[in-house]
């Protein structure tokens, strides 16, 4: 689990030697972390398509939206709307949908219910940080060392090397969290799809 006091002793630690005991200490380095806090956890909700940040939705045509032209439905984005992951028309998200525009933020089809799944930064999905897992919080940690590099250590070697980490990080947490959304919604092997066929076939 992770927690904000410990992200900032993790970028602190990139940088050098800083000490930091709270997340109210007047010290600099932490009017640092601070301002850079909220656009670096922004852009990192952005990267990837985040299991902990994954909200589904259904959602019926606005109707105070004006379609665009060859489409009958306009939805406008959900306010803590990331990135998309995925819009279907039926609930389960297991059949392919294509036919919709994505512009000026707002979704347009020629269907007047939409699901979609997209990361979100609500309090409860992209912004609970107890639900982060420790790869994206390292990925954090290295990004705001990196927007903090220059203020604190005034190094820009050191900060070109931040990013780099920062870029290393983020492709490893962006790997795991593939895998555990792989391992999730992998499909039923051969085997056990014969027996659910043999079970629940025509003379089942």
């Amino acid at each position: 689990m992770a927690d904000k006091l410990r992200i900032y002793k993790g970028a602190l630690r990139l940088l050098g030697p800083h000490e930091l005991a709270t997340l109210t200490d007047d010290r600099p380095e932490r009017y640092q972390l601070d301002d850079a806090w909220d656009d670096a956890v922004e852009h990192l909700l952005t990267q990837g398509l985040w299991n902990f940040g994954i909200r589904a939705v259904e959602m019926t045509a606005d109707d105070d939206e004006e379609p665009l032209f060859g489409w009958d439905y306009g939805f406008l984005k959900p306010d803590d709307w990331v990135r998309t992951a995925g819009i279907s028309n039926e609930a389960t998200f297991r059949i392919g949908f294509e036919d919709y525009e994505d512009e000026a933020g707002k979704w347009f089809a020629n269907v007047d219910t939409l699901y979609v799944r997209y990361v979100s930064n609500d309090a409860a999905y992209g912004l609970n940080i107890g639900a982060w897992r420790q790869p994206f919080a390292k990925a954090l940690e290295a990004y705001l060392a990196f927007e903090s590099g220059l203020p604190i250590s005034n190094d820009r070697g050191n900060r070109n090397d931040l990013y780099s980490l920062y870029k290393e990080r983020l492709t490893k947490a962006k790997t795991l969290d593939a895998f555990d959304e792989s391992v999730k919604y992998s499909p039923a092997g051969r085997v056990v799809r014969s027996r659910f066929s043999r079970r629940f076939g025509k003379d089942g």
